[in-house]
């Protein structure tokens, strides 16, 4: 199974794991430019790595974590499947799999579009870098023509000789 990361592009603190955070609480990344899902491909899953902290009055167990295709409207939720550090200690924390598609099904362009959401009720995060990782199966390609410059070609029951 093939796969393709990107960490997000803007604002610049979520663009690279290196302990610069950004803080907010509802924050939405829309720029993953580096993805490349080629266009026959299926998606067979999609992972996202934060990495970052929270302040202490944030639910831990609550559903943090949305994506969407890129400016369609369909989302899903997923909970999270680790708990973050508070802000002293931050963590990096993984949602989705190689096999979650979070209850939608993808296309190519959809997964290459992707929008991600950290999302509290209350509180706050600090993040410090997301990245998405799409694992797909890329498309199988036949290629079936032949080019002879010169000589005979005879075919019999599965075999070909050129003289």
């Amino acid at each position: 199974m093939a796969t393709t990361t990107s960490f997000g592009d803007s604002p610049v603190q979520i663009t690279a794991i290196d302990g610069i955070v950004t803080r907010n609480a509802n924050f939405t990344v829309e720029g993953y430019t580096d993805l490349s899902v080629p266009t026959e491909a299926t998606v067979n899953g999609i992972v996202i790595t934060w990495t970052g902290g929270y302040h202490s009055s944030i639910n831990a167990d609550a559903e943090v974590m949305t994506v969407a295709y890129g400016g369609s409207g369909n989302s899903s939720v997923l909970a999270a499947n680790s708990t973050p550090a508070t802000y002293s200690i931050t963590s990096t924390v993984t949602y989705g799999s190689s096999t979650q598609l979070w209850g939608l099904t993808w296309t190519p362009a959809q997964a290459n579009a992707i929008t991600t959401k950290m999302f509290t009720e209350s509180g706050t995060f600090y993040h410090d870098a997301f990245q998405v990782t799409i694992h797909y199966t890329a498309p199988i390609v036949f290629s079936l023509s032949t080019s002879i410059s010169s000589g005979i070609v005879k075919i019999k029951s599965g075999k070909v000789v050129i003289k």
